[in-house]
């Protein structure tokens, strides 16, 4: 059944599936929280657990890796609840403030760890902490990343609302990159408390913004879930048969796990391998950010020329020629190369971001034209997975490396490392994104869904679409 939307303003969201600025803005604003999360626990907590903590390079990436087993329950979980809940505010929104309180909270945790005697204690006090992030992460991101696929029908609207998304998407990676690292490079990049105040400070920021989503989104078009949705069993069957996601979410599997051996090797790389202080780092995402902004039109309007696998293409061959460029790189690297390195990859960044969120919800949206049925917080659980997988797969990966090339945590964060450590980080930084780059542009070539093949597959259903005053 649907609600009548009593003004004009909201009568026009559900009948020509046009979202209000404000509405994007105040959803998108919740990628900021998000963006801060990933980018400080990608970038900063390998180095902060064996650089600070003293925990061995393996167990480090172990820790991370295995608090990430949790996801394969309440992924799912969260994602089959949210679509089957019933609520005034819809199915997403009444996870959205839990899910930031959680997730400001464990991020404080995170970097507030004491410093015990046993390193036992240490790590076991660390884990507990990243369970809580892990929860509280997927509270809300999993209802989050739903939601834009009930907010409109429009095939490049859903372009347009990610593309919101991506400019606080690198307004946090801009905080968590250049402003956490600038803070480092002051306060002392070593010393426990610099930490401690990225923690209270990030946390802070992280339920601020994920709350203004929370509240901003009231008015947000949502939908019912249609059909009697079937079991868990049935859902993951039916998820199976959508070949566009299937092939989607292999592409973001490559590129994700890309990224996350990236981030986790980078403070190493520039600290240690090119003998550079954290502030290059700050200027680098400075730049990234600001190349990213104004990429994020550009790509949104080459999608609509060339189609959305094309753009991705484009995107994905950037990441490729930024990543392989780190090969030639050594100490005191001109800070010419470094921005230009800056530059490439924020194209990269925004497509990676933007093209695929709005081809996902294309997905989603495929799959409600042939069923009848909205899987929307299951799809977006399984690709919450899959990024919670590979962002903690990359730090086991580049942590066990460093362990069996010999890296010598009493050393100081600068001194030299052995040529096999250094080869260690360029597995991250270089030889893995290199590898996923090339495979997820072969796979992006056999991405078939566009405007076209998703009006064959009928038109789009009412199902219980309401706006809530």
């Amino acid at each position: 059944m649907t609600n009548t939307a009593s003004s004009s303003s909201e009568t026009l969201l559900v009948t020509e599936n046009q979202i209000p600025n404000s509405i994007k803005t105040s959803w998108g604003v919740g990628a900021l929280g998000v963006s801060v999360l990933m980018n400080a626990f990608s970038f900063l907590v390998l180095f902060y657990l064996i650089g600070v903590l003293k925990i061995e390079p393996a167990l480090a990436g172990f820790l991370v890796f295995a608090t990430k087993i949790f996801d394969v329950i309440s992924d799912p979980v969260m994602g089959v609840w949210s679509d089957r809940v019933k609520s005034s505010m819809g199915r997403r929104r009444p996870f959205l403030l839990p899910g930031a309180i959680l997730s400001g909270v464990s991020f404080a945790l995170i970097f507030t760890t004491p410093i015990f005697e046993s390193q036992v204690y240490t790590s076991a006090y660390v884990f507990g902490a990243m369970l809580i992030y892990t929860l509280g992460y997927t509270m809300f991101n999993v209802p989050y990343m739903s939601m834009p696929a009930e907010m409109t029908d429009n095939f490049h609207e859903r372009s347009s609302i990610h593309g919101f998304r991506v400019v606080f998407v690198t307004i946090g990676g801009l905080i968590a990159g250049s402003g956490f690292t600038l803070l480092l490079e002051k306060l002392g990049k070593n010393e426990w408390s610099s930490y401690a105040t990225i923690g209270v400070l990030g946390g802070c920021i992280v339920f601020v913004s994920m709350a203004i989503t929370f509240f901003g989104t009231k008015k947000a078009r949502f939908t019912s879930s249609g059909q009697t949705v079937p079991n868990l069993v049935g859902e993951f069957s039916a998820i199976k048969s959508n070949k566009y996601f299937i092939r989607l979410i292999s592409i973001k599997a490559c590129q994700l796990f890309a990224v996350a051996a990236s981030g986790s090797a980078m403070v190493f790389f520039i600290v240690n391998t090119l003998q550079l202080n954290l502030n290059v780092l700050a200027l680098f995402f400075l730049v990234l950010s600001v190349v990213s902004i104004i990429a994020t039109p550009v790509l949104v309007k080459l999608s609509k020329k060339i189609g959305k696998p094309g753009a991705y293409i484009v995107s994905a061959t950037c990441y490729v020629l930024y990543a392989a460029s780190w090969v030639f790189a050594g100490p005191n690297e001109p800070m010419a190369l470094i921005i230009l390195r800056a530059c490439v990859v924020g194209v990269a960044v925004t497509g990676n971001i933007m093209l695929a969120m709005s081809m996902l919800t294309d997905t989603i949206e495929y799959d409600a034209r042939i069923t009848g049925v909205r899987r929307e917080g299951v799809y977006t659980a399984i690709y919450s997975f899959v990024e919670k997988f590979t962002f903690a797969f990359g730090p086991l990966v580049i942590g066990v490396a460093m362990s069996l090339a010999g890296f010598d945590k009493s050393l100081p964060s600068e001194e030299l490392q052995s040529p096999a450590v250094r080869q260690a980080f360029l597995l991250g930084m270089a030889y893995i994104p290199v590898v996923m780059g090339l495979i997820s542009i072969f796979l992006i070539r056999g991405y078939r869904l566009d405007e076209k093949a998703l009006d064959s597959a009928g038109p789009a259903k009412d199902l219980g679409s309401a706006n809530q005053t």
